[in-house]
């Protein structure tokens, strides 16, 4: 019996040290942004990427378009125009992308939301993501590719 008691604290033991070979979920969050102008326009990007346990499972896109020249802000309309028929305002299956417009200050603004874990890979497709389900990319990846194509990048 006392065999049996020293063998059961033993195992307690280990089941203490080792935490029942849980491992610990870990959540980091990667933000990029990037700032371009061109053609009267100024370009802002911000993508916001969570990683639980080092994969993606939720981004966030933006991008704000400001007209600053005002030759072009003569054709505020028609840019809005074409850009509400390139952005349809969607909230189905996992992605949702809304647009928003301020015409005072000559700003269109389009968010896509994607909650990876969640999507059909039809909605995903529908929005050019169609691989994103199947990706293994980890932050640091995706850290480094966001850089060179021009981004700067911080982990949170």
């Amino acid at each position: 019996m006392k065999k049996f008691g020293m063998l059961f604290l033993g195992l307690v033991a280990v089941v203490l040290v080792t935490g029942c070979g849980a491992t610990k979920e870990t959540n980091q969050k990667l933000v990029c942004t990037s700032t371009q102008n061109q053609e009267g326009m100024n370009f802002e990007q911000v993508i916001s990427m969570s990683f639980k346990n080092d994969k993606l499972n939720y981004m966030t896109m933006d991008v704000k378009t400001k007209i600053t020249d005002d030759a072009v802000k003569e054709n505020w309309t028609a840019f809005v125009e074409t850009m509400d028929e390139q952005n349809k305002e969607s909230d189905k299956d996992g992605v949702s992308l809304k647009v928003t417009k301020d015409d005072q200050n000559y700003e269109y603004k389009v968010t896509l939301d994607i909650d990876v874990e969640n999507a059909t890979k039809e909605a995903l497709e529908a929005h050019d993501f169609g691989d994103l389900k199947d990706d293994s990319s980890t932050l640091e990846d995706n850290k480094k590719s966001a850089e060179k194509d021009g981004f700067t990048c911080v982990v949170k």
